[in-house]
């Protein structure tokens, strides 16, 4: 046997052996996925809402799989039908109050706050809320703010389908004021300098309460404390500030 024989013969004993030790690693890792215990999350989206909000709730699903050492299972579905098939979920994020009833709040937990503004023209500002009568568009997905609730105010609300159309009905004048999310009035007029020249936002008395997020939890109570300590440790501060821009997990 010749000395390139030999050598032949060792590089492909390596490569089958190389080849072995890949296959039991795949081997190893599907057998481990299949018999990991999983965690099924289900992330609300809304279409009029800020995309940023739901990368950052699908991420909380991840990070309290991470917590628990479970396999994540991510649904993206609507605030209705997560409700109507919550026994089917761990964990439901990214719900406001009114999707759901009392026994519901319960079992949830708000871990976000995102601010609403209230804008009018440069020309016409708007601060005193109980003096005006004129019309105010709002986001449908926003809840009527709990601080005009807690005064006893009622505005006469228009419901728009998108914080730009909310913004376009004062633009044309067709309302006195908007409220729409900080998330929504930072991107539209990042992106129209018409806006940035002609809006502006208001110090409204009463001040106009931010959005709360709930975080529904299925009666389990190690997933609630996977949550708290993710929450209590900062994770959750810093994931708002990457993808938010702000830290909107306090009041």
């Amino acid at each position: 046997m010749n000395k390139k024989t030999s050598i032949f013969r060792i590089i492909i004993g390596l490569f089958i052996c190389l080849f072995f030790l890949f296959f039991l690693i795949v081997h190893f890792h599907a057998v481990k996925n299949s018999t990991q215990e999983k965690l099924t999350v289900a992330v609300v989206k809304d279409s009029t809402e800020n995309k940023k909000i739901l990368t950052f709730n699908k991420k909380i699903g991840v990070a309290i799989g991470k917590k628990l050492k479970k396999k994540v299972i991510l649904k993206t579905v609507t605030a209705t039908t997560a409700m109507q098939n919550k026994q089917k979920y761990s964990v439901i994020i990214g719900l406001h109050k009114k999707s759901m009833n009392k026994q519901e709040i319960k079992h949830s937990l708000v871990y976000l706050y995102v601010p609403n503004e209230l804008v009018s023209l440069k020309d016409k500002g708007l601060s005193n809320l109980s003096a005006t009568t004129k019309k105010i568009s709002i986001v449908k997905n926003i809840d009527y703010p709990q601080s005009l609730a807690l005064s006893g105010i009622k505005l006469h609300f228009e419901r728009e389908s998108s914080a730009a159309d909310a913004i376009n009905s004062v633009m044309t004048k067709r309302t006195r004021a908007a409220i729409v999310s900080a998330l929504d009035y930072t991107a539209l007029t990042s992106k129209n300098i018409d806006y940035l020249e002609n809006l502006k936002t208001n110090q409204a008395t009463p001040p106009v309460s931010s959005q709360a997020y709930y975080l529904y939890i299925n009666k389990d109570a190690s997933t609630k404390k996977a949550f708290t300590s993710f929450q209590g440790s900062q994770e959750l501060a810093r994931l708002s500030f990457n993808i938010l821009g702000q830290d909107y997990t306090k009041q």
